[in-house]
C-alpha cells in the first residue's frame, strides 16, 4: 500500500501481492476498506508491541509526553504509510483506529495509578478521551500541514500546554 494510492489499488492486484485467490480474500474482507482497517490493526498490533516505555500515570506530565513521542516515532517508522494515507480519504479511519487503542492504554495506566492511590480529577474514561482527542487532533492538523512545523517545535509546544494545565 506504500507503492500506490488506495483509491488505485484493485482487489486483483491485493490479492497478487499476498499470493491469494480473490475467493479466499473475500472469505476474510467484504471489501478493501475492511482489509485496510485489518491492515491499520495489524500497525496498531505493531504501535502497541513497540511501546516499551514503562511510563505510569505518576508523572502526567511524562507520561502524556511519552505518549505524544511515541506516536510521533511511529509515524516517522511508517511515514511511506503515512503518506499514502495522508494523499487519500483514510486519515480518519487511520486515527480513529489508533484513537481507540491510544485511549484503551491511557485509561488502563490512570486506573493502575488510581489503585496505587493517586488522585485524580476526573474518571480514566473522561481523562484518557480529553488527551486522546486533543493529541490526535493535534498530530492530524500537525501531518496536514503544507509547511510542517518541526516535529522539535510541535514537541515543545505540546509541553508548554501541558505544563500550563497542570
Amino acid at each position: 500500500m506504500s507503492e500506490k494510492h488506495f483509491e488505485d489499488i484493485t482487489i486483483n492486484e491485493l490479492c497478487e501481492r499476498a499470493m491469494i485467490g480473490r475467493t479466499t480474500f473475500y472469505k476474510h474482507f467484504a471489501d478493501k476498506y475492511e482489509f485496510f482497517r485489518f491492515f491499520v490493526r495489524q500497525l496498531q498490533s505493531d504501535f502497541d508491541a513497540s511501546n516499551t516505555t514503562s511510563a505510569d500515570y505518576e508523572n502526567p506530565h511524562y507520561f502524556f509526553m511519552s505518549i505524544l513521542g511515541h506516536l510521533l516515532d511511529f509515524l516517522k517508522e511508517h511515514e511511506q504509510f503515512v503518506h499514502m494515507v495522508l494523499s487519500s480519504n483514510l486519515l480518519s479511519t487511520l486515527l480513529d483506529i489508533l484513537s481507540d487503542q491510544i485511549t484503551f492504554d491511557i485509561a488502563q495506566k490512570i486506573r493502575i495509578g488510581i489503585k496505587k492511590g493517586m488522585d485524580v480529577p476526573a474518571s480514566p474514561e473522561i481523562i484518557a478521551s480529553f488527551f486522546t482527542g486533543a493529541i490526535i487532533h493535534t498530530i492530524r492538523w500537525w501531518l496536514m500541514q503544507k509547511k510542517k512545523l518541526p516535529e522539535e517545535k510541535l514537541i515543545e509546544e505540546v509541553e508548554k500546554i501541558l505544563f500550563a494545565l497542570h
